[in-house]
């Protein structure tokens, strides 16, 4: 048989929870599993007998062991965590009711905390009796004076525990029947409780009154008696000191909840919040804020509002319209508004109608001064927003009096106000709009329609023609920009939701308040704001304010009013083909990226709630400005002309695009069999665009429904957009039938631009090519190979003349010398594939490879010569060697290594340059390998890169260009699907960057010229530069001191601000290597930042960015090192810092001042 006085002991003894937990397991397991006729609970109960008062173990004077005895019973109370429910018979639980309730009676000082952990368990026991309850609290109010004197911890428990009783449902009910409405044990509750003052009790407390008042039924006069409890309590906050994990907020949100639980207090309450509210200063704003939060709770909470809340309507209106008509604190104008929202909500009939008459009354005359017009809007609105019903009662009268004020205001912000107001109120229709009505409710929101209907003849029409006039006021301006808010959400107007569910569908949001030729001029007025941004139109204070409000409206209101987007665009072409034909160049094409932009950002930024709508505006604009920019070539303008169309054109994909992807659609929809045909097929003006065409308004033939959903719009216009994109490729270039290097056929740059200036013709490729890139990077991985999208990279979509090769990898090995592909790597067509070939997929680009294409691209960019395209061919180079693991390619691989062994010495032709651009075709090689992991196949290019600084005539230049192999670069993005291993850049520096430190620093005895270590010291830092801290970190104290001699021996330039990249870097990282170089670094950056060119042709990018890097490197001393260091060199440095802040440079100058104060606080 179990010792439960040794496990009793044990527990008592015991100091370890665990040790402890384990004896109050055993001990329920015993009780579950003992037989009855052993009486365990019995036996259980008494093994704490002997640590009992009046147990016999105790000297007469001896003071009890309070502790021994708290243990003794939390062995009890623990013991019954572990046990099931169910095992107690009713006898055994009274048995234990009685034991632990006798505790509260003589036992003040040990037995409490674990007599309340035991009775909270005993009550959820199943053989737990109602009646209980109430013993159970008549035994803790026996506890009288005694309870405050209790640990707020033990408090807590019993806190706890009374909560537990009132809330267990046969206890509750049977507290109710016992004491009825005069609650007698509440009574007893409130005088043993009504000092407590910690937070965490309070918490419980509270919510034991909120419980009480909320779900018993009780007296009138005890509802006051417990009012009369927590009302001292407001406003209640935390001291600063407290410890507790309760923040104030919780703490006044639960005693908020006493105010609002019962409604029969609602008189003395609001009484008693408005009388607090009308102390005026004498209350903080954080105060105001609480009461007013209280008082929306109340209004929110109480039932029977007709009795609660419309009696003190007039009441609560008079204390608080005077909070918002003469407030000026934010917080609580807002906190006002919505107790009036609130209160409005729940009033009904006549007490609604009276209250929107008092409302009226008082705050229209307000209306009428300039003073008070805006606080008077904001109460209106806050009542008349809160329900249709409200809104019925308010808008008409409200809607009269600012028209009326609106004819004769009292100054221009008079008038703004007015408009505001106006517009909320517009804004708060469309909300009410869309809630559910019965039929009454809309048939009296319709009712008032016609007052909304002439708004904008008797309003906006005025007021918004005021900023088309050429010499608009800044006054004018301000009110116009008011005035297109308002007139843009009053064309969004719709009638008010039906009750036929089948009169709700997308149609339902189509439907418009207004006639349709009134949102016609509505759209027309806007758009001669707009025409007021285009050149040649003098730049007003306010006007960029009110032009980016106008566009806005305007995109909302053709978002509803699809009809009104069309007329615009063809208006804006038409402005447009007269300025290209009529003015200059520079005047030509800012109106086509202004009035063009702002189109797209109208038609195209945001989709309507029908998606086809939206798609309908992106088409009708990309048709029009490509019609344009069409005609524009043929008419042989200026290609900046061009590249500003072609700019718009991709500005409104771009739009467009953003619009679908900020609804998350399915990108991965599939696509149908040579999709491209088909859209030429069913887009016939984009098919058929030549120079001669021009846009026309008519509509088209789409090929998608109007229920179609976003991924479906998505889908169809990208494809349009390909479409749009191939056009342009195929207006670029011509088929030349005998390339004269390969004797094939071949493409070249169209007869278009032949008169045209180099680096304007490459803007507009670059323009085209960057539009087809950022189409085929939004397709998904499947999209690509369902298009073959790698041909277009590879026949620019003239795959009518350009045909793909079905070569095999082992026919590819036998082509050595030269490739039909020479025009497509080094010549000016190059642009146009590189941004197709920086958006495909590796797997797109591995098909390159298949068939060997990829191949004769590498190496016919490796022979190529210097020309303009030539950083083009490099990058190509770059995405080729990333995407694809050439090394696994043996006869590419071999043919490389036959041209890097030429390379490594002089060219016996004496063509340096050639030999000098073919190394740097192994870089960009190179730099597309490593980044993800090269394999032993290239470790000859490897070796190549690290002897070429030994390179006796070009190692100069090729050390400066080893920087491109770790230099971020955009075709190596993530975006653009490069393969990015997330180790990369440490596999380079061991591979790479370390055995050229060796060389830089010396360590090499078999190169001993100075001349070659400069070299390697140059690629040392020119690398590093681009690598955090930790990568070099090992190697970084002679990393510094290479990075200090290049910048002593070079002159500014790219050597110098690497070196001083490098110096910063250091320094901020890991200070105390720099401690040694104080001198020379402060010499250095001083030389640097008080450099004075000696040409006007210095470089003063670079010149800026090395006197920015100096002066940050000198400006961080004072703050890395102690005074101690620094003050010797401190008069000079102070000097020069005065000097330098009169720099060329603005940027220089602002570091200057910075290290200037950072150095005079030096001490």
């Amino acid at each position: 048989m179990a010792d439960f006085r040794q496990w009793a002991l044990e527990f008592v003894l015991a100091d370890n929870e665990g040790q402890q937990t384990a004896i109050a397991q055993k001990a329920a397991k015993e009780i579950q599993t003992a037989p009855t006729n052993t009486n365990p609970v019995a036996r259980w109960v008494e093994a704490v007998q002997p640590w009992m008062p009046g147990s016999g173990n105790e000297a007469e004077n001896e003071t009890p062991d309070w502790t021994a005895r708290a243990k003794a019973l939390e062995f009890l109370s623990r013991t019954l965590d572990f046990l099931s429910k169910d095992v107690l018979k009713p006898s055994q639980v009274k048995l234990l009711v009685s034991f632990f309730g006798a505790m509260f009676e003589v036992d003040h000082k040990a037995g409490i905390m674990a007599s309340a952990t035991a009775l909270s368990r005993i009550v959820a026991m199943k053989s737990f009796q109602r009646h209980m309850g109430h013993d159970i609290i008549q035994k803790i109010c026996s506890l009288k004076d005694d309870f405050p004197r209790q640990v707020s911890k033990t408090r807590l428990e019993i806190y706890e525990l009374i909560r537990l009783l009132m809330t267990t449902p046969g206890v509750s009910s049977d507290l109710q029947n016992t004491h009825g409405s005069s609650a007698g044990f509440m009574l007893d509750l409130i005088q043993l409780c009504r000092s407590e003052r910690d937070p965490e009790c309070l918490m419980v407390w509270f919510d034991i009154l909120r419980l009480f008042m909320s779900e018993y039924t009780v007296s009138q006069d005890v509802l006051e008696e417990v009012y009369g409890v927590f009302k001292p309590y407001f406003p209640i906050s935390l001291p600063r000191a407290s410890q507790v994990s309760i923040t104030p907020e919780d703490l006044k949100l639960q005693l908020r909840k006493c105010f609002s639980a019962n409604h029969l207090l609602a008189d003395k309450i609001f009484n008693f919040l408005l009388g607090k509210l009308d102390q005026g200063d004498a209350v903080t704003v954080n105060v105001k804020v609480d009461i007013l939060k209280t008082m929306q709770a109340c209004l929110d909470a109480y039932s029977h509002p007709q009795k609660s809340i419309a009696p003190y309507a007039n009441q609560i209106w008079g204390s608080l319209k005077y909070e918002v008509r003469n407030g000026e604190i934010e917080d609580t104008i807002w906190g006002t508004l919505e107790v009036l929202k609130s209160l409005t909500r729940r009033l009904t009939g006549d007490n609604l109608r009276d209250h929107t008459l008092s409302v009226t009354r008082d705050c229209v005359p307000d209306l009428a001064t300039t003073m008070y017009a805006a606080s008077a809007g904001r109460l209106m609105v806050s009542i008349l927003s809160s329900k249709p019903s409200a809104f019925v009662l308010m808008a008409a009268p409200v809607l009269t009096h600012i028209k009326e004020n609106l004819r004769h205001p009292k100054a221009p912000v008079h008038s703004q106000d007015l408009l505001k107001v106006l517009h909320i109120i517009l804004e708060t229709r469309l909300l009410l709009t869309d809630l559910d009505m019965s039929a009454e409710d809309r048939e009296d929101f319709a009712a008032i329609d016609s007052f909304f209907k002439s708004l904008y003849d008797d309003v906006y029409k005025s007021t918004v023609s005021l900023g088309s006039k050429e010499d608009a006021s800044y006054d004018d301006i301000k009110v116009a920009s008011q005035a297109v808010q308002g007139a843009g959400a009053l064309v969004c107007q719709r009638p008010a939701k039906s009750l036929e569910p089948s009169n709700n569908g997308p149609s339902a949001n189509t439907e418009r308040l207004l006639p349709e030729e009134t949102c016609l001029e509505i759209c027309e007025s806007f758009f001669k704001i707009l025409k007021k941004s285009c050149p040649g139109h003098p730049r007003s204070p306010g006007g960029d304010e009110l032009i980016n409000d106008t566009a806005k409206a305007l995109q909302r209101a053709v978002r509803l009013f699809p009809r009104g987007f069309s007329g615009l665009v063809d208006e804006s072409v038409g402005i447009i083909r007269s300025s290209r034909q009529n003015s200059g160049v520079a005047e030509a094409s800012e109106t086509v990226t202004t009035l063009g932009g702002l189109m797209g950002f109208i038609g195209s930024s945001e989709l309507p709630s029908q998606p086809r709508n939206g798609f309908d505006h992106f088409f009708y604009l990309t048709r029009a400005l490509m019609s344009e920019l069409f005609g524009s070539i043929e008419a042989n303008s200026d290609p900046q002309v061009w590249c500003a169309l072609a700019a718009t054109v991709q500005l409104t994909i771009r739009h467009f695009n953003d619009a679908c992807s900020a609804k998350s659609p399915d990108n991965d929809l599939p696509i149908e069999n040579e999709p491209l045909r088909n859209i030429g097929a069913a887009y016939t003006d984009l098919n058929q665009l030549d120079g001669e065409k021009q846009i026309d308004s008519f509509g088209y033939h789409s090929r998608v429904p109007p229920t179609a959903s976003v991924a479906e719009v998505r889908r169809e216009f990208l494809l349009v957009s390909l479409f749009v994109a191939r056009q342009l490729y195929r207006r670029v270039t011509k088929v030349v039938e005998t390339h004269p290097q390969t004797g094939r056929q071949a493409l070249s740059l169209s007869d278009d631009f032949t008169n045209v200036d180099q680096a304007n013709g490459h803007q507009f490729l670059h323009l085209i090519s960057t539009l087809a890139g950022f189409i085929i990077r939004e397709l998904s991985e499947s999209q690509q190979t369902s298009l073959k999208a790698e041909s277009f990279a590879i026949t620019l979509f003239r795959d009518d003349s350009i045909t793909m090769p079905q070569k095999t990898p082992e026919e590819q090995a036998a082509m050595e010398n030269g490739s039909s592909w020479n025009w497509l790597a080094s010549e000016a067509p190059n642009v146009l594939s590189l941004g197709i070939l920086q958006a495909l997929q590796p797997s797109a680009v591995a098909r390159l490879f298949d068939n060997g294409v990829a191949q004769e691209l590498i190496l016919s960019g490796f022979t190529a010569d210097t020309n303009f395209s030539r950083p083009v061919t490099l990058s190509i180079l770059t995405i080729l060697a990333n995407k694809y693991k050439i090394e696994t390619i043996p006869s590419l691989m071999t043919a490389l290594r036959q041209r890097v062994s030429t390379l490594l010495t002089s060219s016996e032709s004496g063509n340096e340059t050639l030999r000098l651009e073919q190394i740097t075709s192994i870089y960009a090689l190179v730099a597309g390998m490593v980044r993800q992991y090269s394999g032993k196949e290239a470790q000859a290019l490897l070796d190549m890169i690290k002897q070429s600084p030994k390179d006796p005539k070009l190692g100069a230049e090729l050390a400066r260009r080893v920087e491109m192999i770790v230099a971020p670069q955009q075709p190596l993005s993530k975006e653009n699907y490069a393969i990015v291993k997330p180790l990369w850049t440490q596999k380079v520096y061991f591979q790479l960057v370390s055995p050229m430190l060796q060389v830089a620093t010396g360590k090499d005895l078999d190169v001993q010229d100075q001349q070659i270590k400069a070299h390697y010291s140059t690629a040392v830092l020119l690398m590093v530069k681009h690598m955090g801290f930790a990568i070099y970190e090992a190697d970084a104290d002679h990393i510094l001191r290479i990075s200090i001699a290049v910048a002593q021996n070079s002159s500014i330039g790219p050597e110098t601000k690497a070196a001083l990249d490098v110096i910063k870097n250091t320094l901020a990282e890991a200070s105390e290597k720099g401690k040694g170089h104080i001198r020379s670094i402060i010499k250095i950056c001083s030389s640097v930042f008080s450099y004075k060119p000696t040409s006007a042709t210095d470089d003063v990018e670079i010149e800026g960015a090395c006197g920015k890097l100096a002066l940050e490197i000198v400006g961080s001393l004072p703050r890395t090192y102690d005074s101690q260091h620094l003050v010797p060199h401190s008069p000079q440095v102070q000097r020069q810092l005065t000097l330098v802040c009169g720099h060329r440079v603005r940027e220089v100058r602002k570091t200057a001042r910075l290290a200037r104060a950072a150095w005079a606080d030096l001490k």
